[in-house]
């Protein structure tokens, strides 16, 4: 599926002789983890794109947070290289398993960790829609397999989720057996790439550069906010600077 956009919106510059108009171009889900969109933006003075450009891209990779899996606690299971009766995979498997969910929500929630559960028994196949998550939080891909267990089997317990750009370890205690960590998944936007073109323009007759932004998500986050994002997360890297200088 193929949506193309045609409005746009306009940032006015503050010498207010130019304007940017930024237009999604395509916007495709490959998979129900994998979103593709093209932006353009401009037009930009010349010289100028390659700066908007590298900075809006390294914001997009490593300043716009999500929610991740960052470890959990399972009935029985004492260290990540158990077997667990009755289930097929690994203790390991199912942690990795569970640190590719994507997480997502439509409204902004405590950035506090949480705590989501998983009681299933066999014989099933456990998917990420059968995990108990916190109000306000879904899964992106419901059919996503976590474990296979069979009649004799059980998986039962909890996990933790927290929010941000990367992840800390910390530790975390449990009533019953240990959390084990597994690292979050915290980045939305997987890959990004741009192309600068130059072009006439035909009202000022001057030479005008135009961005081309590629970008590739796990579709937990809309395209034109995860743009808002970066560009919320370069004002608050600059700002501290701007306030020593004036």
């Amino acid at each position: 599926m193929v949506v193309v956009h045609q409005n746009s919106v306009d940032c006015n510059k503050r010498s207010m002789t130019q304007k940017y108009h930024i237009d999604c171009l395509v916007d495709q889900l490959l998979s129900p983890t994998r979103r593709y969109t093209r932006f353009g933006l401009g037009p930009i003075q010349e010289g100028q794109g390659l700066t908007i450009a590298n900075n809006l891209r390294r914001a997009l990779l490593d300043g716009v947070p999500g929610w991740g899996i960052t470890s959990a606690s399972f009935q029985g299971a004492k260290h990540e290289f158990m077997v667990l009766e009755g289930v097929r995979e690994s203790v390991l498997e199912i942690l990795l398993n569970l640190r590719e969910v994507v997480l997502t929500t439509e409204f902004d929630l405590e950035t506090k960790p949480l705590l989501g559960f998983l009681n299933k028994q066999g014989p099933c196949l456990v998917y990420a829609k059968d995990l108990v998550l916190p109000k306000g939080l879904t899964v992106v891909d419901p059919n996503q397999v976590i474990a296979s267990i069979s009649s004799d089997g059980q998986l039962s317990g909890e996990f933790r989720i927290e929010y941000g750009t990367k992840f800390n370890p910390k530790s975390f205690s449990s009533k019953t057996t240990p959390f084990l960590a597994i690292g979050g998944s915290f980045f939305p936007i997987k890959r990004v790439n741009y192309t600068i073109q130059k072009e006439l323009n035909p009202i000022t007759g001057e030479d005008n550069e135009y961005i081309f932004l590629e970008l590739l998500t796990d579709n937990s986050i809309h395209p034109r906010r995860a743009i808002l994002s970066a560009v919320d997360y370069l004002f608050d890297l600059f700002n501290p600077l701007k306030g020593y200088l004036v």
